[in-house]
């Protein structure tokens, strides 16, 4: 059944434009802490080249006139659209977002259908409308409702493809897996994983579609799209890559490990690497500091790396079964900290569980929702997949992977938490829709027994 025709979705769909229409007025006339609520430390580093690109048509470094190598251009360019089209950057972003999430849930409804029928379908779109996760993060100017839903349309052409065969579908996953590249570069490396994994696929004879196809109609298109971006920085600023967030993450992953060392704060330890850089390192040529980021950070890996592999397991956890709660706390109920004492919780939550939240009932009730609706997704997503892999084995095996990796991605250092689940939710979400219709069609079973 087409989505449009299905008045159950129309039902979830209608309910939650409700909640969030309700929510959104609420946080704008009533909201003690104002637009404030929806920056975030790195939304200056998106806004501002959004900014320098409307004046001066080209996309500079954050607080500088350096060409913007450290974020790629995807998300400044939709601030851009919508600054042009509302002339606002806070609020008119945030509607905008909202009704991107909204949207999401089409993508996520016909997968469903097409790996597990209608009644998966709806049940995969209740989960996603039931998400804190996303429902939160449309607050916040920030990437990843943007990549989701780019990322969602990706991963409904691929399996779409992968059912039934025909090369526009693969052109289409490209344009929209290129696209969020753009908006985020976690997704760079997921390129070559997905076209391994289609080649892979066409070898074993388990998609009928040649291997030089797949070359043509999805890595050429990749390789085109988002080498642009590549070509530019080579041209402005002498650095061939796709971007330089790389090495800087590979520089300042080693925070928590100082922090643990030299027993200091995160803040203290990010303040010890920053002058640890060499003198005038920000006026050194981007490849220079590419090379010296990389230089620095070898030792002090080789060093960690055994402390880190002890964390893995910890960092894994808050990715996969975090509820951003201090971020729903401060929406919702209007921050219970002052912003001096936020120390980082916001973005990179340096700890696994943050009991200064829950001193009110509200905040207490608030924290039993958000963790107790993530924990039923992920169980509910891992019985899907079980249910799954008996009858689509190689759109299970593709959904696997592409979860596996943005977990991954997102748990490998200590700042790991929920924002960092945004780009493969929308994957639990259908998987979990097959376990809910599975046990709605044992419960109808019994019931007619």
């Amino acid at each position: 059944m087409r989505f449009y025709k299905d008045k159950v979705f129309w039902y979830v769909f209608t309910a939650l434009a409700l909640v969030k229409g309700a929510a959104l007025a609420g946080v704008f006339y009533f909201h003690p802490l104002g637009e404030k609520i929806l920056a975030f430390p790195d939304s200056l580093t998106y806004v501002y080249p959004a900014q320098t690109w409307l004046e001066y048509g080209q996309m500079w470094e954050a607080v500088t006139a350096a060409p913007m190598l450290l974020r790629t251009p995807g998300y400044p360019f939709f601030l851009a659209v919508v600054q042009t089209l509302f002339h606002n950057m806070t609020w008119a972003v945030v509607l905008v977002q909202n009704l991107l999430s909204l949207a999401l849930l089409i993508p996520v409804y016909m997968t469903a259908e097409k790996l597990n029928g209608k009644h998966a379908a709806r049940a995969a779109a209740l989960f996603c409308a039931a998400s804190v996760l996303y429902f939160s993060l449309s607050f916040a100017v920030l990437t990843e409702i943007l990549c989701a839903f780019l990322l969602s349309w990706f991963v409904y052409f691929t399996v779409n493809f992968l059912l039934k065969p025909a090369g526009h579908k693969l052109f289409l996953a490209a344009l929209f897996l290129s696209s969020a590249v753009y908006v985020r570069p976690a997704a760079y490396y997921f390129m070559f994983a997905s076209t391994i994994i289609l080649v892979c696929f066409s070898a074993a004879k388990l998609v009928r579609f040649p291997a030089w196809k797949i070359a043509a109609f999805f890595f050429v298109p990749l390789l085109i799209l988002v080498g642009a971006w590549q070509v530019r920085n080579s041209v402005q600023t002498g650095f061939g890559g796709f971007t330089s967030v790389g090495a800087y993450n590979l520089y300042m992953w080693n925070e928590d490990y100082l922090a643990h060392k030299y027993n200091l704060s995160v803040p203290q330890a990010h303040q010890l690497l920053e002058n640890a850089l060499p003198p005038g390192f920000n006026s050194l040529p981007p490849t220079e500091q590419v090379r010296l980021y990389k230089a620095m950070a070898k030792p002090l890996i080789q060093e960690s790396f055994f402390y880190k592999l002890s964390r893995a397991p910890l960092w894994a956890v808050k990715t996969l079964f975090g509820a951003n709660f201090v971020h729903c706390s401060r929406l919702l109920t209007g921050g219970a900290i002052p912003e001096e004492e936020l120390d980082g919780q916001m973005l990179n939550h340096t700890t696994a569980f943050h009991g200064n939240w829950l001193k009110t009932t509200a905040n207490k009730l608030l924290f039993t929702i958000s963790a107790g609706e993530v924990f039923l997704l992920v169980l509910c997503s891992m019985g899907g997949f079980l249910l799954l892999w008996k009858t689509r084995r190689t759109e299970t095996f593709f959904l696997l992977v592409y979860c596996l990796y943005f977990w991954g991605i997102g748990s490998v250092f200590f700042g790991a938490y929920a924002r960092f689940r945004a780009p493969f939710e929308f994957a639990l979400c259908i998987t979990a829709g097959v376990a809910a219709n599975a046990i709605l069609q044992y419960a109808k079973t019994k019931i007619k027994r």
